[in-house]
């Protein structure tokens, strides 16, 4: 199991300014966590934090704190349910190792931690250039904890930063390939860039093309999380051939992309939905998710997910409709948008409604008569995009990508729609949530909410029986053949 550390960029700071200090001494704090757990990696989500007051903590040049403070702390804990992070600061830069005072300190916390909260302590250490380390201690056998270092720390909001742990992700050789890439922001930047763990939620006609983008980009680790399969109607907006009909997308999809052999990338692909357990779990290992979904629920568990474990996922949608006439095309907008922590998330901007959620949930979108019998202006009657259009939208979430984790000159995206009858581009939206957003409120809870996003799905368990049942018989004729080959062999 892997393990990171996730934070907000509002908390970020108010650490930063706690922790950094001007005389160069060291500082601490305790702060809160909880838990989110995906498939292979475990991440602390800091949600709260209490800050030392006079007589809580003595600095000289090291820095130890008093029992009053640690009192507050596990009273806090215990109330709110929530894991306990030790943070303290040193004076140089980079991700920090630790001293023997350092380990000592937390070797005496952790069974303390354990003890209060039934959850690991986490360790934090932030550097004087705002990098981050951290770990976990895990209690291995009887009065015994293991030290467990963290792979990343990832700090969310405006932008995306990540402090990487060089033993276990080392930034990568540079590359011939890239060098065209790397001219463009740097070989500092490349290598921050290509060691996100990227997740692409719908491999549709723009999840695909962002697929590719990705891959060229070189980024290294990709998970593919979609359940449909390629259909005759894909073949005019997607990369695949007649042969492909009736494969998993998130397969076909792979296999072209690994057929270039321009890098080494783990690319994996997952044909569940994000609304299933393993679907979503997948996501969870991600440091980034793209929504290449147009449907109400996924968009919402997406959207919980943003603000629950401080991944920022990068949406849009095209609305394309006919003249009443069919003569020409009336009108064809499309938007993008990063939802996240401290952003606005898609139901706030109307990317979907919470009645339309229920709608799906209830099945009657798989029912044409029930569809047929939705007024025009509802969704669920929209026209189907076109190739160029998704080529349009796929380039549109790569510029929002690039710019979260970029920020050249400090200017975050906010969302943006082309309108194509006019060629303008509106950047006229509102960057944060609502007031009493509901989606808000699940800022930092991790499993909490996680826990609550895990459906059965129906249609796509009927998807992946179908194609299951279809590749029995193909290995059974298979085998068949190379027993009768084998047979006549002999003979």
């Amino acid at each position: 199991m892997n393990y990171s550390v996730a934070i907000s960029e509002g908390i970020h700071h108010t650490l930063a300014k706690h922790l950094i200090r001007d005389d160069g001494q060291e500082d601490l704090c305790f702060a809160f966590y909880s838990t989110s757990n995906g498939k292979t990696r475990i991440t602390g989500v800091i949600n709260s934090i209490l800050l030392p007051v006079k007589g809580d903590r003595n600095i000289h040049g090291n820095v130890s704190f008093n029992s009053q403070y640690f009192d507050r702390v596990s009273q806090f804990a215990l109330k709110n349910e929530l894991g306990i992070c030790f943070i303290h600061s040193h004076p140089g830069p980079g991700w920090q190792g630790m001293s023997y005072d350092d380990i000592k300190a937390e070797e005496m916390l952790a069974p303390r931690v354990k003890a209060i909260t039934k959850m690991p302590l986490i360790g934090l250490t932030i550097g004087n250039d705002e990098t981050w380390s951290a770990r976990f201690w895990i209690k291995t056998k009887p009065k015994f904890y293991t030290r467990y270092w963290c792979e990343s720390v990832r700090v969310a909001g405006q932008k995306l930063k990540l402090s990487y742990n060089e033993n276990l992700l080392p930034s990568p050789l540079d590359s011939k390939e890239f060098q065209r890439t790397i001219s463009s922001w740097g070989a500092s930047k490349q290598a921050d860039i290509t060691r996100l763990k990227v997740g692409i939620v719908g491999l549709g006609s723009v999840g695909s093309q962002v697929a590719v983008a990705l891959y060229r980009t070189g980024i290294k680790h990709v998970k593919f999380i979609d359940f449909d399969v390629v259909k005759e109607k894909n073949l005019d907006r997607m990369d695949v051939t007649r042969s492909e009909i009736g494969e998993f997308k998130v397969s076909a999809v792979k296999r072209r992309l690994l057929q270039n052999e321009l890098h080494t990338a783990v690319i994996e692909d997952i044909p569940y939905s994000i609304v299933e357990e393993k679907g979503l779990e997948n996501a969870l290992d991600c440091d980034v998710l793209f929504c290449g979904v147009d449907r109400p629920w996924p968009r919402f568990v997406l959207d919980s997910i943003s603000k629950a474990n401080y991944i920022p996922v990068i949406d849009g949608g095209i609305d394309a409709s006919l003249k009443s006439d069919s003569s020409n095309i009336d009108q064809a907008r499309w938007k993008s948008h990063t939802v996240g922590p401290e952003r606005i998330c898609m139901s706030c901007l109307n990317q979907y409604q919470p009645e339309d959620v229920a709608l799906e949930q209830s099945g009657f979108l798989e029912d044409q008569h029930y569809i047929k019998s939705l007024p025009q202006s509802h969704f669920a009657n929209r026209g189907e995009n076109v190739f160029v259009f998704s080529q349009s939208l796929a380039s549109q979430l790569m510029c929002q990508f690039l710019s979260l984790v970029l920020q050249p000159r400090g200017i975050p995206y906010g969302p943006k729609e082309f309108d194509f009858n006019t060629g303008n581009i509106d950047s006229d939206f509102e960057f944060h949530c609502n007031e009493g957003c509901s989606i808000n409120r699940m800022h930092g809870m991790g499993n909490k909410v996680n826990t609550t996003l895990i459906s059965e799905h129906k249609v796509a368990e009927d998807q992946r029986s179908e194609v299951y049942s279809r590749e029995v018989p193909n290995n059974l004729n298979w085998f068949r053949r190379m027993w009768r080959a084998a047979v006549y062999s002999i003979i």
